[in-house]
């Protein structure tokens, strides 16, 4: 539609009366001729072709506008084995498929305006019955879908996907987690649902790659099929375990029982790196709870046996009478002090030692808020899950966040948040904090790295401040984050803070938008479409009557007018068919597409031959 046409395709279509009738002439016509007899052909003849010429000349507007209105019907799922995707990432291998649909512009918006100002239901083919959303939303564009990509490099500027619940956001992972699978990437997925369908495709695409060890599998429910995994493995300073498993406290800012707990860990920590000790969840949660004196004990000895000549017979003098731990472990702090600290003093050790010293009845308050949640992430079968300990009666598999994504191993993380929500949350929580401790570590000292993809669904249940520091800082180290999430109100929710979850949202370039009944949130990404202008016919009639009352003048007229919109307006998003989506991505895009259904290869070795040839590709290009 150029600047100065105009043209509604919801009218009646005109067009096809009028090649009917020249149509009809034509038979009439050529009826006429035929059953004339000794009359000249030539005017029959000339009469038919100018007839035809008429009936051709309206006939393509005709069959467009059709098309149009025809377009408007539901359309089946669109269905994408494994090795199809394998096809398109061959051809395409520095991209990322999106799924089939058309960019979104103002001939698009020009269509609904002016359909929205009409009875829809007069030119929508009828749907069966229960399917969810308008499906002529796609069927807008005269455009045929196309495959819809984006490039591999701009995945790290992150990806934020809204969308309420069966509008196909798992699906899309789906999508994108086996795309980075097939590309080698360390992947890992945060899947409070612990959706099914999700970790198999997963492992599927593994296999596909012909790395099925590169799959580890991680879900409270099932134990006995889980790879142990700590999520205190991993830190720079020891401050840095004390904050994340702290940060699970529910507490305002400034809390001191939250300090105080995160400094009694911090104590912990620093006892037990002294002893040459690994802190778990479960040495910290035995330490705290009435293990603080053996602890003390060790310590002690560790860090002094190098500082003290005649290390044993010193200890056994001091230690003379001592029968109980505690009181072995005053003893010890009495030799430490009058033996070591003069001599070279360790204010690590010294900060566990006070603790100790603290009375226990205040130390037994100031730390129980801290207990329930270090005794939910270590009760039962999350004990030897989360603090995987040497066990050779457990043959399963030990990993931890820092060796998946060196080793570009693909981990599933279920997190039953259903059946337990709170254990859910801390369990994601905390490992996203440990993510953002391995991050950091990648940003300040890594060379060559592999690239991560990070994918959240329903994010808004283990969002902490570790995660916005992924978003913010991620890029830098080769991370892609992927946030799910339904509302922008469940961010404001989880987070206590409507800033805090806008700094979530505003460290994602790429927003992918499904079906979303929330207003806030279709008005906030509506938000981020810029407006446009749309075209409209005034019609004005008057009368009037001068001195003379004989006299009478009228007048009516059309006007083509303009108006500013949205060019995908914000009620819309909630009409969106499942499975359907308006993506905004980084510069401006906008596009309307369709998210495919991932199906299992019907031959999957020549699937796993398809994963080694774009290996090839990947590398010959990389060359």
């Amino acid at each position: 539609m150029s600047e100065w046409t105009y043209d509604v395709p919801w009218r009646p279509n005109f067009e096809a009366v009028e090649v009917a009738a020249w149509t009809g002439g034509m038979v009439a016509t050529a009826s006429l001729g035929l059953l004339s007899s000794g009359l000249p052909f030539m005017p029959f003849a000339c009469t038919l072709g100018i007839q035809a010429a008429f009936a051709f000349k309206k006939l393509p507007k005709a069959i467009q506008l059709h098309r149009i209105k025809q377009r408007l019907g539901a359309q089946p799922v669109d269905l994408l084995s494994q090795d199809k995707l394998l096809d398109f990432m061959i051809a395409n291998p520095t991209s990322v498929y999106l799924g089939q649909g058309y960019q979104w512009t103002q001939s698009e918006g020009q269509m609904l305006f002016d359909l929205l100002k009409r009875d829809v239901t007069k030119f929508v083919p009828k749907v069966k019955d229960g399917f969810m959303g308008a499906p002529w939303i796609h069927g807008l564009s005269q455009k045929k879908d196309e495959a819809q990509k984006v490039e591999t490099e701009l995945t790290s500027l992150h990806e934020l996907i809204v969308g309420t619940t069966g509008s196909g956001k798992t699906r899309l992972f789906d999508l994108k987690i086996t795309q980075a699978v097939l590309r080698g990437e360390a992947v890992i997925v945060i899947d409070p649902k612990g959706d099914r369908e999700l970790a198999e495709n997963t492992r599927r695409a593994c296999e596909i790659a012909g790395e099925p060890n590169r799959f580890k599998y991680f879900h409270p429910a099932f134990p006995e099929k889980s790879t142990r995994i700590s999520p205190t493995q991993n830190f720079s300073r020891p401050t840095e375990v004390a904050s994340r498993i702290a940060a699970l406290m529910k507490s305002e800012a400034g809390n001191p029982f939250q300090a105080f707990a995160m400094m009694a860990i911090n104590n912990v920590v620093q006892a037990m790196l002294i002893c040459g000790e690994q802190p778990t969840l479960v040495s910290i949660r035995r330490a705290l709870e009435g293990g603080l004196a053996s602890l003390i004990i060790k310590a002690i000895k560790a860090y002094s046996e190098p500082l003290i000549s005649d290390f044993e017979a010193t200890c056994k003098h001091y230690l003379k009478g001592a029968q109980s731990d505690d009181a072995r472990a005053f003893a010890l702090i009495t030799m430490y002090r009058v033996e070591v600290q003069p001599v070279k003093a360790n204010s690590d050790l010294e900060g566990v030692l006070s603790m100790f010293e603290h009375d226990s009845q205040h130390f037994g308050k100031m730390i129980a808020s801290l207990m329930p949640v270090l005794n939910m992430l270590t009760s039962g079968h999350l004990g030897p899950l989360l603090s995987p300990m040497d066990d050779d009666n457990d043959d399963r598999e030990v990993t931890d966040t820092k060796k998946i994504i060196d080793g570009g191993q693909v981990m599933y993380l279920g997190l039953d948040s259903l059946s337990d929500p709170l254990v859910g949350s801390a369990i994601g929580s905390i490992f996203l904090a440990d993510l953002a401790s391995v991050a950091g570590e990648r940003y300040n000292y890594g060379v060559s790295l592999r690239p991560v993809s990070i994918f959240v669904d329903e994010a808004a249940e283990v969002v902490n401040d570790q995660l916005i520091q992924l978003l913010n800082k991620g890029r830098g180290a080769k991370l892609s984050l992927y946030v799910a999430t339904q509302t922008i109100a469940d961010f404001e929710a989880r987070m206590g803070d409507a800033a805090k979850a806008r700094q979530v949202l505003g460290n994602t370039n790429h927003l992918i938008a499904l079906r979303i009944t929330d207003p806030d949130t279709q008005e906030y990404v509506a938000s981020k479409i810029p407006p446009t202008r749309y075209k409209y016919i005034m019609r004005t009639q008057g009368a009037s009557s001068g001195q003379d009352p004989h006299m009478h003048s009228g007048n009516v007229g059309e006007r083509l007018m303009e108006e500013e919109g949205e060019l995908f307006p914000s009620q819309m998003f909630g009409q969106l068919p499942n499975l359907e989506y308006i993506a905004i991505m980084a510069g401006g895009r906008l596009i309307k597409g369709k998210v495919p259904v991932l199906t299992t290869p019907k031959d999957m070795a020549k699937a796993a031959q398809q994963a080694a040839k774009y290996k090839e590709v990947v590398l010959k290009n990389a060359a």
